[in-house]
């Protein structure tokens, strides 16, 4: 068993490869936390803990880190010129950049087996895409709301409920859309 202290860097299993991650909390708080979000500990698809990162993990993960700006304005690039229908906000490469995840938005329905191909010949990474909604992207680009405090669900909203307008008619509220929609364009999650 091993014993890592807050802030520490240590490097875990990814996907024939591995990543590399900063301690956010250790000892008895573990155990809470996990059983606060319902996290069975032996559950397989936590990853295991391979040691404490070593310089050379690190200077690794900085320099695939460094890459993902560029990455992201050539892949915008490519899946434009397949006239592919989705916006791309974010490339995320593996720490030992064997594998990069593109976290996308797509308005309809898109066949993305081109563009994979294409990805993963000019990255050389094994490409995972990860589809996420309105609000997500909201959380991700962040920003401030209506209420002059910086988006909940950039800060510390995790899970999002649906929201329809009867929960502004409970609050005696008007049915204003562009009052009581959020910079994703949905009701606000705060309704």
């Amino acid at each position: 068993m091993q014993y890592f202290e807050k802030g520490e860097y240590i490097s875990v299993e990814g996907v024939s490869g591995f990543d590399v991650g900063e301690v956010s909390i250790s000892g008895e708080m573990v155990r809470l936390q996990m059983k606060k979000k319902g996290v069975d500990e032996f559950n397989p698809e936590i990853k295991k803990v391979l040691r404490r990162s070593t310089e050379k993990d690190i200077e690794l993960m900085r320099q695939n880190k460094a890459k993902e700006k560029e990455a992201r304005t050539r892949s915008r690039a490519a899946a434009r010129q397949l006239n592919l229908q989705m916006k791309l906000t974010e490339i995320e490469f593996q720490a030992d950049g064997r594998k990069a995840t593109f976290v996308y938005r797509a308005y309809d329905r898109c066949d993305f087996i081109e563009l994979i191909k294409l990805y993963a010949g000019e990255f050389k990474v094994k490409v995972e895409m990860k589809q996420i909604g309105a609000r997500q992207e909201a959380g991700k680009v962040g920003g401030i709301g209506s209420c002059g405090r910086e988006l909940c669900c950039s800060t510390w909203l995790t899970d999002f409920k649906s929201v329809n307008t009867n929960a502004a008619r409970y609050q005696n509220l008007s049915i204003n859309q562009t009052k009581l929609s959020g910079q994703c364009g949905r009701l606000k999650c705060c309704l």
